[in-house]
């Protein structure tokens, strides 16, 4: 089909709570919130050890170290910050030298436009390509060894890289930095990243049939399901918006299979929720900005508004997505077999000045996307993160 539609958002995005940068414990101890007590206990445990290393730890490396998936670590790491178990650097790398360029405390103190200390070339900063996190044992930690500083060797494994995109796809950080944020008249560039929007379908009517409480426990329920189905897809849940949710993925495929997971797992819950929930869903990929808006990280920008009008174009129980996204499938070898394109077309969407090429997505067979288990300690501890937004 090559016909060209309109679509419009009837909602204004309202304001979320403004959320504080919390200050780190006095004590590096295991708490009962932390996502894996084990592997924070692992952690501590290594950074203790007498010769190991201890500083500038790439995440990558560190996870090769134990043994234990990246975005794991990274969660425990954020959770370790918090703790006063380990401190964050985000480091600063010219895109033209290749050297480095400084670092940052904090995001707040990055600036959008950098010039290298190397080779004085003035680059725009790009989260997703010049910035690396890297972590050190927190300064009690090196006293229990003695002071000892150790850096990684030059092995090879040690010059593999977390980006600093990466961080900010991780849920534990939204959870516990989400005020770790551009200052308010800065912007990071990031290069590329893909961008899940949802939306209830028929929600108003919902609530004049249920009744506000019971409705309201039944978004909450599904937006449970959804931050549960995001982090099992290497997302993060960046905010909710009445309704809707948003969230970010490094690749368009994970955001697809997000989506389908939940509506899978709302369609399987029907009988206990009272009536099915259907999850409207859009996938764009695309450039964005960092920033702060209402004294909280949130992205801003083309891909971020492209993909909230593309989801203004689903019908529920389908996932509508643009070319970008499609080629993130194709990447993934069988990545076809777990979707069918139902249509494409060209859609006119409001504040573009082009038709875009967008194509409706249905799962391939009616068990094409299985709904895995369900995790009730992980869907309650991202449930409070949901009611912090």
């Amino acid at each position: 089909m090559n016909n060209v539609r309109e679509e419009s958002l009837s909602k204004p995005t309202p304001k979320t709570e403004s959320a504080l940068l919390l200050e780190e414990s006095p004590n590096p101890v295991v708490t009962s919130s932390s996502q894996n007590p084990d592997l924070l206990r692992r952690l501590r445990e290594y950074l203790l050890e007498t010769g190991a290393p201890n500083t500038r730890l790439n995440p990558k490396w560190l996870a090769k170290k134990l043994n234990v998936d990246e975005r794991d670590l990274l969660a425990a790491l954020a959770y370790g910050v918090r703790d006063g178990m380990v401190e964050m650097h985000w480091e600063v790398y010219c895109p033209m030298c290749g050297g480095g360029s400084g670092e940052v405390g904090s995001l707040s103190h990055a600036r959008g436009n950098v010039e290298c200390v190397g080779c004085q070339a003035s680059f725009d900063l790009h989260l997703d390509r010049d910035v690396r996190v890297t972590f050190s044992a927190s300064e009690r930690l090196r006293r229990a060894r003695g002071g000892e500083e150790v850096l990684p060797t030059a092995d090879g494994e040690a010059e593999l890289t977390t980006r600093g995109l990466d961080l900010l796809l991780i849920p534990a950080f939204w959870e516990l930095f989400s005020g770790e944020a551009p200052a308010a008249d800065e912007s990071l560039r990031i290069g590329r990243v893909a961008i899940l929007f949802t939306d209830l379908r028929g929600s108003t009517a919902m609530y004049a049939e249920r009744g506000d409480p019971r409705a309201y426990r039944l978004v909450r329920d599904h937006f449970a399901i959804l931050a549960e189905a995001i982090n099992r897809n290497n997302g993060a849940l960046v905010k909710t918006i009445g309704d809707a949710v948003m969230a970010s993925f490094a690749s368009g495929a994970d955001a697809v299979r997000a989506a389908f997971e939940s509506q899978a797992e709302l369609c399987a819950r029907a009988a206990d929720m009272g009536g099915e929930l259907v999850l409207k869903a859009g996938v764009h990929a695309g450039a964005c900005l960092a920033v702060k808006l209402n004294d909280r990280l949130d992205f801003f920008g083309g891909a971020v508004n492209t993909a909230a009008r593309v989801q203004g174009l689903s019908r529920g129980n389908d996932v509508v997505v643009s070319d970008e996204v499609i080629a993130d499938i194709d990447a993934e070898k069988d990545g076809r077999n777990q979707f069918q394109i139902r249509e494409s077309f060209h859609a006119r969407l409001r504040g573009l000045p082009k038709p875009v090429r967008v194509h409706r997505l249905v799962a391939a067979t009616a068990s094409g996307v299985a709904v895995p288990s369900s995790n009730k300690s992980m869907a309650a501890r991202l449930l409070r993160l949901v009611r912090r937004k």
